[in-house]
C-alpha cells in the first residue's frame, strides 16, 4: 500500500505542476461533478450505454454536418439532418465495436499500472531527482541545473513531460520499454475481443471501474479542500480507503448487473 500512495503523490504532483490554475481554483466544483458522473456511470452506465454512445454520434453528426454545409454553400439544416442521421445510424450499429475500443482502453490502463507500479514508478522518482555529482573527498551533492533549464521544466506541458520520459526510459532501460509496448498492445487487444464476444458483462466491467475510479478522484478532491486531515488519515491507513472502494465497485458491479439484465418476452 505504501507504494500506491506513492503512485498517488506522483500523480498529485504532476497535477498541480501542469494542470491550468482555473482547474485548481475550480476543484470544489470539478469534484462534485467527478463524483456525481462517476456515481451516475457506476448505477445506470451500462443500462443507457447504447442510447448515450447514439446521442453522442447524433451530436457529432450533426456538429460535422453543419460545418460540412457551411463551408460547401449547402443548407446548414440540410446538413445538420443528413449528418446527424448518418452518423447517429453508424454509431448505433457499431455499439460493439465501441464497446470493445473502451475496454480495450480500460484493460490497457489497469494492465500499465500493476506493471508500471513495479517495473515504471522507480524510473518516474528517479526522473524527477535533481542531478547528484561525487566530489574529490567521496562525498555527494545536489547539482541544481542552469535556469534556463529549470524554467523549461516548469513550463513544459504534460505531453512534454511524458515524451521526455519516455526518451530517459528508454535510453536507460530498453527492456522496460519494450515490454511496456508489449503489454501495452496485448491488453489493448484482449480487451477489444472481450469487448466484442461478452459486450454485456465487458460494458458493466468497465463502466464500473471507471465509474469508481470518478468517484474515488472526485471524494478525494473534495475531501482534500474541505477536510485535509482526512488525507492524513487516509496515508496512515490506506487500507480503510481501499476497502471502501473495493465495497463500492462490488456494489456497481451487483447493481448493474440486476439492472442491464435482457428482458424476457412471455413466449420465452
Amino acid at each position: 500500500m505504501n507504494e500506491f500512495t506513492s503512485i498517488l503523490q506522483q500523480a498529485q504532483q504532476l497535477y498541480v505542476q501542469h494542470a491550468p490554475s482555473e482547474f485548481l481554483t475550480q476543484a470544489v466544483p470539478a469534484g462534485i461533478v467527478l463524483l456525481i458522473a462517476g456515481i451516475v456511470l457506476s448505477v445506470l452506465g451500462a443500462k443507457f450505454a447504447r442510447f448515450g454512445l447514439t446521442a453522442a454520434a447524433v451530436v457529432v453528426g450533426g456538429a460535422a454536418g453543419m460545418a460540412f454545409a457551411k463551408g460547401n454553400g449547402f443548407a446548414p439544416l440540410l446538413g445538420v439532418l443528413c449528418g446527424a442521421f448518418f452518423i447517429g445510424m453508424i454509431g448505433y450499429q457499431t455499439y460493439r465495436l465501441w464497446v470493445g475500443v473502451g475496454t480495450g482502453l480500460v484493460v490497457t490502463l489497469i494492465a500499465m499500472g500493476v506493471f508500471g507500479q513495479k517495473s515504471i514508478l522507480p524510473h518516474v522518482q528517479t526522473f524527477e531527482q535533481m542531478p547528484v555529482q561525487t566530489t574529490a573527498g567521496g562525498a555527494t551533492e545536489f547539482t541544481l541545473p542552469p535556469a534556463a533549464t529549470q524554467q523549461a521544466q516548469f513550463e513544459r506541458t504534460p505531453q512534454d513531460w511524458a515524451r521526455d520520459f519516455w526518451a530517459y526510459l528508454t535510453e536507460r532501460q530498453a527492456d522496460t520499454a519494450r515490454n511496456a509496448r508489449g503489454i501495452l498492445a496485448v491488453a489493448l487487444l484482449t480487451g477489444l475481443c472481450i469487448g466484442l464476444w461478452a459486450t454485456r458483462w465487458a460494458l458493466i466491467i468497465s463502466t464500473s471501474v471507471v465509474g469508481t475510479a470518478l468517484v474515488a478522484i472526485g471524494a478525494a478532491t473534495l475531501l482534500a479542500r474541505s477536510v485535509p486531515e482526512s488525507c492524513a488519515a487516509f496515508e496512515k491507513n490506506p487500507g480503510l480507503a481501499a476497502a471502501g472502494l473495493a465495497g463500492f465497485l462490488i456494489t456497481s458491479l451487483i447493481l448493474q448487473g440486476l439492472l442491464s439484465r435482457p428482458v424476457k418476452t412471455e413466449s420465452e
